[in-house]
């Protein structure tokens, strides 16, 4: 099967690119034909495809009339469109599968795909399909204001990092797809977790759309010795709950914490963390995977509904005892006390008490380290994940009802 898979970034920035290259490597496996589209970036991925990609567009990085178009662009980007239609003049794909589009794609790329009949698997990879800030958390707390379509709501509570103009943005974009009907174009949604597939129903998403499949992880190595440090992988931002990650380690001082990758929350972070706290950037996934082989405990301190975060995945995969919060698709990964700890959000005094206890009886942080690097081999594998996602495409593509 000739497959094009359209994520807009083609080089690793999160748990949304990290499944794209696995489901690539897996789906080239099994014999199909995969076919990239995504927007030019310096980073990516060579391609010989790239001739055949938008350029770069970077909606805040520029001012003025620029910045106008540059949003205008982000809610439909014709430049894409223009792009795919000439990919797909060139290639016929029997099936397009997207990931994360919204803001440089964008969902343009719908309609030269629905013009070329191409039917449409995406990935949702977290809640911009229903959400204007994609998080369903807002001023703190978590947030369905703008169900049914509400998005002015958005304006009302500047969701999009409390910024006026980001906001509006993004409530138009959000108002724009509604009007044009973005939901009916879309042949299946994936959703990684049950919470997910939930929220879009209950948000409107038509149910015989929506399908719950659980993103896989590659296997890798397992750590060996517990070692003395805990580890946190993820984006230094608000609703990941880094400031209870700090405040945690400021309860644990004889506990070395390290810190990998970025985010609007950095410079505060390290001006405020304790001199225990290292934090590393973003490295190559490769590192983060050695640190979490040799570390004691990993933490996932999430404030916000998270999806299926590839933090508990590789974490469990590492064999090494996942501290989360009980957070949207989370319980869904962890049974809590026996391959993993799950914690009620923003409570740090507990969260450092969690970590604290693992570090002490390593005996009992090997046991759920081993229990979740079972459960992630024995439910997470690529192998049947590819095996139900080629079911998905033969499905679509002979459905005589198919939109």
């Amino acid at each position: 099967m000739n497959v094009l898979l359209c994520s807009s970034f083609l080089h690793p920035r999160g748990g949304d690119t990290t499944c794209v290259f696995a489901m690539w490597r897996g789906l080239e496996a099994r014999g199909h034909t995969v076919v990239p589209f995504a927007m030019r970036h310096p980073n990516n991925q060579p391609s010989p495809w790239e001739v055949r990609f938008p350029p770069q567009l970077d909606v805040w990085g520029v001012r003025g009339v620029e910045r106008l178009a540059a949003v205008a662009a982000s809610v439909h980007s014709f430049a894409a469109a223009r792009a795919l239609a000439a990919l797909l003049a060139d290639h016929r794909p029997d099936v397009a599968h997207l990931h994360h589009v919204h803001r440089h794609l964008t969902p343009s790329i719908l309609g030269p795909l629905r013009r070329a009949g191409v039917p449409v698997v995406w990935t949702v990879h977290d809640y911009e399909l229903i959400c204007a800030n994609g998080q369903l958390y807002t001023e703190g707390a978590p947030c369905t204001r703008c169900k049914g379509h509400a998005y002015q709501n958005a304006v009302r509570h500047r969701c999009k990092r409390d910024d006026l103009a980001q906001s509006v943005a993004v409530a138009i974009e959000k108002w724009f797809h509604a009007r044009t009907g973005l939901w009916d174009k879309v042949d299946r949604f994936l959703c990684p977790s049950r919470f997910l597939a939930d929220q879009l129903v209950a948000f409107g998403v038509p149910a015989h759309r929506v399908t719950h499949l659980p993103n896989p992880v590659e296997p890798a190595p397992e750590g060996g010795p517990i070692g003395d440090h805990w580890v946190y992988a993820g984006r230094l931002s608000p609703e990941k709950g880094v400031d209870d990650l700090i405040a945690a380690a400021r309860l644990l001082p004889g506990r070395p914490l390290h810190v990998y990758g970025d985010g609007p929350e950095r410079a505060r972070l390290e001006r405020n963390a304790p001199a225990h706290v290292r934090f590393f950037g973003n490295v190559p996934p490769a590192r983060v995977a050695a640190s979490l082989r040799g570390a004691g405990v990993v933490a996932v301190p999430s404030r916000w509904p998270e999806n299926f975060p590839y933090a508990v995945l590789e974490g469990q995969m590492a064999a090494r005892a996942v501290v989360a919060t009980a957070v949207g698709g989370i319980p869904e990964q962890i049974e809590d006390g026996v391959d993993g700890v799950l914690l009620p959000p923003g409570d740090p005094a507990r969260l450092a008490r969690a970590v604290d206890a693992l570090l002490v009886d390593r005996e009992r942080a090997a046991k759920l380290g081993h229990r979740g690097r079972e459960r992630v081999l024995r439910d997470r594998a690529l192998a049947p994940f590819l095996q139900r996602l080629d079911a998905i495409y033969q499905q679509i593509t002979s459905s005589p009802t198919r939109s």
